[in-house]
């Protein structure tokens, strides 16, 4: 973990190595229009340079915060993934699909189309051959998960290469039409894999417990610092968090508990209850209080939801879940596809 903080503020980000040479990196920032001290930012420089030993990928804020701090100490910055089309592509649906050609799915079977009619397509003109990639459409994110009851997606093509051909320019598409994730099936991985994807996990714990925790139900005097570190989390303006905080608190399902440095939210869903949200500012990382907010989570939980679930991508936050029971249900791929690019000065 790289922690830079100053009277100014604070930003923290969460380093995982993925391949040699490259690592990504999770970013938390305090507040959200942070500017860093010529000195802060030397650190934060330094500190990012030892520790990604080489190429680090990261998803900046809307104020281009990481860009800002490494470009002038000569750090090259460029998007992860070009938002730039390799080839002619057309919009399509399934039923488009020609079923008198030679087509296979991206398991090799004959395409089935039935119940596929939620997909979006996107038709590639790879010269003689056409390739074709589907996904959902679920506002930010684009799903081409292909295990489980309901279809969210699939490649098809005449061959394994055009497959790979068709994975990479449906990826460079979303980015195009400013998706901020595609999410894959763990098998799909094979297409993706230059993108160096991150696991998604859902984790689940049956039967959820209370516990003893310092955590108070979000009052009037803290509604203040909580639309704050909405801001923050959310990455929004203080208008929009507030709009969004007003909407979880006219919704009987939320439940909102807020505490100097952190949030927990959690939500209802019939018997399930789900950890909907939870931060801590990076000011006040450390000091135990992601693991009071987890135990008041769960308190809420107890007694109304025979299960308990959350997702997550940060490893840190997965081992935390999993000293309180937690288990991974199954995981899923994620291209951010507004992930941004820092490398080093060679020198």
């Amino acid at each position: 973990m790289v922690l830079a903080k100053g009277p100014e503020g604070a930003v923290s980000v969460e380093l995982v190595p993925i391949r040699e040479g490259v690592s990504r990196g999770f970013m938390k920032h305090s507040p959200r229009g942070l500017k860093l001290s010529d000195d802060v930012a030397r650190e934060l420089g330094r500190a990012l340079a030892d520790g990604c030993a080489g190429r680090l990928l990261a998803a900046d804020n809307r104020k281009r915060l990481l860009a800002r701090v490494l470009g002038p100490q000569g750090w090259s910055v460029s998007r992860a993934v070009e938002a730039r089309m390799d080839h002619k592509c057309s919009l399509c649906t399934t039923y488009d699909l020609p079923m008198d050609e030679e087509l296979q799915d991206d398991r090799g079977a004959k395409p089935d189309v039935s119940g596929t009619s939620h997909m979006v397509g996107v038709s590639m003109d790879l010269g003689d051959r056409c390739a074709f990639g589907f996904y959902t459409d679920d506002g930010d994110t684009a799903r081409i998960v292909s295990e489980g009851p309901r279809k969210q997606g699939m490649f098809v093509a005449q061959s394994s290469e055009d497959m790979a051909v068709a994975a990479d320019c449906l990826v460079k598409f979303l980015a195009v039409a400013r998706k901020k994730w595609a999410v894959f099936s763990v098998d799909m991985g094979r297409f993706v894999r230059h993108y160096d994807p991150m696991v998604m996990w859902r984790m689940s714990l049956d039967g959820p417990r209370g516990y003893d925790h310092s955590i108070k139900p979000l009052s009037k005097e803290r509604r203040k610092d909580l639309i704050r570190m909405f801001s923050e989390y959310y990455d929004e303006g203080g208008f929009q968090a507030s709009m969004r905080l007003r909407g979880m608190l006219s919704d009987r399902s939320f439940s909102v508990f807020a505490t100097e440095g952190g949030f927990v939210i959690t939500r209802l869903e019939g018997e399930a209850g789900l950890i909907y949200d939870i931060y801590v500012t990076p000011a006040r990382q450390g000091e135990g209080i992601g693991n009071e907010l987890i135990r008041c989570g769960l308190s809420n939980l107890a007694g109304r939801a025979s299960t308990a679930y959350l997702h997550t991508s940060y490893p840190r936050a997965k081992a935390l879940y999993e000293r309180f029971g937690f288990k991974p249900t199954y995981s899923q791929l994620a291209v951010r596809l507004d992930e941004m690019s820092f490398a080093p000065p060679s020198s």
